[in-house]
């Protein structure tokens, strides 16, 4: 493990960087008549379709008007006749959606997406009572008589009102009264903005107990399924699947409707002539999670849910190595899907730990290779059951300015007695030295040579390099030269001489 402690590892920008500018809402359709006032200030003016909704906006919807909002996560929210209602903060920037709506009359129809990102809050209130919601449809609002109230098809929320608290789930309506226990109800079309209207009736009313009230939202119920059921009778929507995973931040949806039906799916509304319809929902890159569009038709003046839509959507973060330099111990890669995705991307060297960073955008990056051949791994994080690792073996040899040592000079003189032979067979000792680590790894061949003849070489014991010796042979009576040659896997090539004299 010593090698990776000398490790020097870095990362280099390649692009240049910008915040994301907070995102708003926007108007989608506009029915009736409809005015708003700019931060809550000047006079009252006509609502647009395409205007941005902000903080601080009012909006004021008259008889028979309403207005469809679209959140930038994909969210909705439909505001019915005889409303008013404050954006008191509209936020979105990177994952996370802030939003708080403020009903100051009458009432309104949600369809929220599920709120991932770490900071989101997606909150409503109506006087002193606040809704908190993480994903969910429905409707909340204010009786004609100053009473809160809200109500859910699917999901859950939260509703707390002068310290009572009370916990939403699917199929159930829940209105305060004021100096009275709130009262709960369960229905199925509880989020129907019909059942949410004509139960607000009883609501108001003082001399009605819980149980009268309960009472009368079952009938209301029930004629509301007879109605959706006579309705889906005689009208039908079909809808093709979509993908259970979707990595475009939209998606295409088709259905096919009875001639004369309304449908609509978030933002768009279409009348059907029979024909398949085409409906593209959008929503921010960096709202990733669960997503849900619920279908509501409207026919013979009377809507109902006609289908629900659901996926996952989702990008999966990778990396991709561009090139590699041995010499320069250098690798180029790039990530994506780590825009509006923060994740980690680690990266290891035969399973070892080398580098682990938090990244929130795409990168082009170089990564310094340890000397020597290592097999690498980059592995970018994604959710259980995706693996985007990818492994690659990398050689690194620097060019470091390799020297060659002759230990005991570069000449020696032997003195022996002509009865003592005619060739001697000394030692050559040598160091390679400003090698990285001392990795003999990074050597491509050492050859000593004398006269064109090869002597095979050994290693041994060295101080400052990596040491090599070889026996030789040297003939008595003439000087005689060796060459020593070192090949680098860098490319270098070192050359050396000793010269020895045997009298």
């Amino acid at each position: 493990m010593s090698i990776f402690r000398s490790l020097t590892v870095w990362v280099v920008l390649a692009a240049t960087f910008t915040m994301a500018a907070p995102q708003s809402a926007k108007v989608r359709s506009v029915l009736g008549d409809v005015s708003f006032k700019k931060k809550g200030n000047g006079d009252w003016a006509s609502l647009r379709v395409g205007a941005k909704v902000q903080d601080k906006d009012l909006i004021q919807t008259d008889v028979e008007s309403g207005v469809l909002i679209s959140m930038p996560e994909g969210s909705t929210i439909s505001i019915e006749e005889n409303a008013l209602v404050e954006f008191t903060q509209v936020l979105f920037i990177k994952d996370s959606q802030i939003s708080e709506v403020n009903i100051k009359k009458g009432l309104l129809r949600f369809n929220a997406q599920k709120q991932t990102g770490k900071k989101s809050q997606f909150k409503f209130k109506t006087g002193t009572m606040t809704a908190s919601i993480r994903g969910t449809d429905g409707t909340i609002g204010v009786t004609n008589g100053g009473q809160s109230f809200g109500s859910l098809n699917s999901g859950e929320m939260v509703m707390e009102q002068d310290g009572q608290e009370v916990a939403v789930h699917a199929q159930q309506f829940v209105a305060f009264r004021k100096g009275k226990p709130p009262v709960v109800v369960e229905a199925k079309n509880a989020g129907d903005p019909d059942f949410a209207k004509k139960i607000s009736e009883a609501v108001d009313d003082t001399t009605k107990s819980v149980e009268d009230i309960q009472k009368q939202a079952k009938e209301i119920d029930e004629t509301i399924e007879k109605r959706n059921e006579d309705l889906r009778s005689k009208y039908e929507c079909r809808f093709e699947p979509v993908p259970t995973l979707v990595n475009a931040d939209s998606i295409e949806i088709f259905a096919t409707c009875t001639e004369g039906m309304q449908v609509a799916i978030g933002p768009e509304r279409y009348t059907s002539d029979g024909k398949r319809m085409r409906f593209v929902p959008t929503w921010s890159r960096a709202a990733l999670g669960p997503k849900k569009f619920e279908a509501v038709c409207t026919v013979e003046h009377n809507s109902f849910v006609c289908g629900n839509i659901s996926f996952v959507y989702r990008f999966d973060r990778s990396v991709k190595v561009i090139k590699s330099d041995m010499t320069k111990c250098e690798v180029l890669y790039t990530t994506s899907g780590f825009r509006d995705n923060e994740g980690k991307l680690s990266i290891f060297a035969h399973d070892s730990l080398l580098k682990e960073v938090t990244l929130d955008r795409d990168y082009a990056a170089t990564f310094k290779l340890l000397p020597g051949t290592f097999k690498y791994r980059f592995v970018p994080e994604n959710v259980e059951g995706v693996d985007a690792s990818i492994e690659r073996e990398f050689a690194c040899f620097p060019k470091t300015g390799v020297k060659v040592k002759v230990r005991g000079g570069v000449k020696e003189v032997f003195k022996k007695k002509v009865s003592q032979g005619a060739a001697l067979y000394p030692e050559l000792l040598f160091d390679v030295e400003h090698i990285v680590n001392n990795d003999p790894a990074q050597i491509k061949s050492v050859e000593v040579s004398v006269g064109g003849k090869t002597y095979e070489t050994k290693y041994v014991p060295s101080e400052t390099g990596i040491g090599y010796s070889a026996t030789l042979q040297i003939p008595r009576g003439k000087m005689t030269t060796v060459k020593i040659k070192v090949s680098m896997l860098s490319g270098e090539t070192v050359l050396a001489t000793k010269v020895y004299e045997f009298r």
